[in-house]
């Protein structure tokens, strides 16, 4: 039944994402302290989200199944083709990803790390990133892994310029 309810969940994470307009939480809670997850690579490796402090991360929060998560791959692989200074990660929030995973990076040429949970919990939203109202997401960390930005929905260019620079 719980996978059933991930599911579930994930269907209606991904249909907010086709159906609503973008949304930006530029206030995170300057309280909280750094994000840290489980987290397994497309390869198998099991590594957690703290081994990319030290410099800013970008989150991409994804599922392989949707049309805009992988529409906003060829931008966001162009963007971060020019901000080297940045980590970049995405993140398959959906049930079962790790026979996807692998064959998703390879046929979509996706040129930064992919991972999942170990324990699902972004779709619900009850992880460390708080919640996702649609996917594709995008979180962005700070150094030190605490949170700075967050951005809801598909992205232009542009937009993901301005969500990056105005949290640096």
């Amino acid at each position: 039944m719980n996978g059933f309810r991930a599911l579930v969940g994930v269907a209606l994470i991904a249909m907010a994402g086709c159906a609503s307009r973008p949304e930006r939480d530029t206030t995170p809670n300057a309280d909280s302290g750094p994000v840290d997850l489980a987290l397994v690579s497309a390869e198998g490796r099991r590594f957690a989200l703290r081994e990319l402090r030290g410099k800013p991360a970008l989150l991409f929060i994804f599922t392989t199944f949707d049309d805009a998560s992988q529409l906003a791959l060829t931008l966001l692989t162009r963007f971060l083709g020019t901000h080297r200074e940045l980590h970049a990660l995405g993140i398959a929030a959906q049930p079962d990803p790790a026979q996807l995973l692998p064959l998703y990076r390879d046929a979509l040429a996706v040129s930064f790390p992919l991972a999942y949970e170990q324990q699902p919990q972004i779709a619900s939203g009850e992880s460390a990133l708080g919640p996702i109202a649609a996917v594709p997401a995008y979180v962005l960390l700070d150094a030190d892994g605490r949170v700075t930005a967050r951005h809801s929905g598909a992205l232009s260019e542009q937009q993901l310029e301005d969500l990056v620079t105005a949290h640096e």
